[in-house]
């Protein structure tokens, strides 16, 4: 089937029934679907500063943190709550809030079949979210310890199957802010992107019992590239000061070298043998 991407805003978080099943191995697997179609659950995100995309070429292989085999690198692409300019990004808080409550939802459904999916019983809700990887992960300051931000992490293999037993190099299509498709287009760092995303897996069992849902996306819009955004007008931190050394700012003015680069010697007065 098709995948259809709405508008997150238009996504109704009432309509995804979750069901279980089992793989090969008789293993508890988790399904998520969008009702009435029963298709999957996916969306275009909002317009979102990426800092660490890899969505062409190799993707993430070869990287500080990706994979040294090629069969497994991935094109990556992180979202993040930092402001477009210097305006904040309130579509990125409304959209943080809709996956938040589909993370939610996969919450309630575990909790309520925590033995079948986790194999524990009697836990409530909020010690099973200490088990659940949520989708929107806060992003800690190092050397403060302070949150300074969110980021959602979307991931995509670069190599799939093509349905009779080999595979084939996948490329993410990249696209104007109208959809338009630019050819051999590229993500850069700071770029202000949308995305149409979908949950590709909603995965159990990691690290012993760990759940949560594995986001995948497919093709990403340049809404804003980074270079196109307006340069800060002022820095408040410095506007109260009132230094008595201060003077208005004047451009400098490059002058003429006064070293004489005549033809026949170099601009030290070296004789070039000209």
């Amino acid at each position: 089937m098709p995948k259809h991407f709405p508008a997150f805003a238009s996504l109704d978080v009432d309509q995804i029934t979750l069901s279980m099943g089992a793989d090969r191995n008789g293993k508890t697997t988790v399904h998520m679907v969008l009702q009435p179609a029963g298709g999957e659950v996916a969306m275009v995100t909002a317009p979102s500063v990426t800092l660490w995309p890899r969505c062409s070429g190799d993707g993430n292989f070869g990287t500080m943190w990706g994979p040294t085999d090629i069969t497994k690198a991935k094109f990556t692409l992180d979202l993040n709550d930092a402001p477009i300019g210097d305006t904040p990004n309130q579509d990125f808080e409304s959209f943080k809030q809709k996956i938040e409550a589909i993370d939610d939802k996969l919450l309630h459904f575990v909790t309520e079949n925590q033995l079948k999916i986790l194999g524990r019983k009697n836990l409530t809700a909020d010690e099973i979210k200490m088990l659940q990887i949520r989708s929107v992960r806060p992003k800690i300051d190092k050397h403060s310890g302070v949150l300074n931000g969110h980021t959602i992490n979307l991931s995509t293999p670069k190599l799939a199957w093509d349905g009779v037993g080999g595979k084939y190099a996948r490329q993410i299509q990249v696209c104007d802010h109208k959809g338009a498709t630019i050819p051999n287009g590229t993500i850069a760092p700071g770029d202000v992107v949308a995305a149409t995303i979908f949950a590709n897996q909603v995965y159990t069992g990691v690290g012993g019992d760990k759940f949560g849902i594995h986001w995948s996306f497919q093709s990403v819009s340049v809404v804003c590239q980074r270079a196109a955004l307006e340069q800060t007008a002022e820095v408040s931190a410095f506007t109260n000061f009132d230094w008595p050394m201060a003077q208005p700012y004047v451009a400098q003015v490059s002058e003429p070298s006064a070293i004489d680069v005549t033809p026949g010697t170099s601009q030290f007065g070296v004789e070039t043998g000209a």
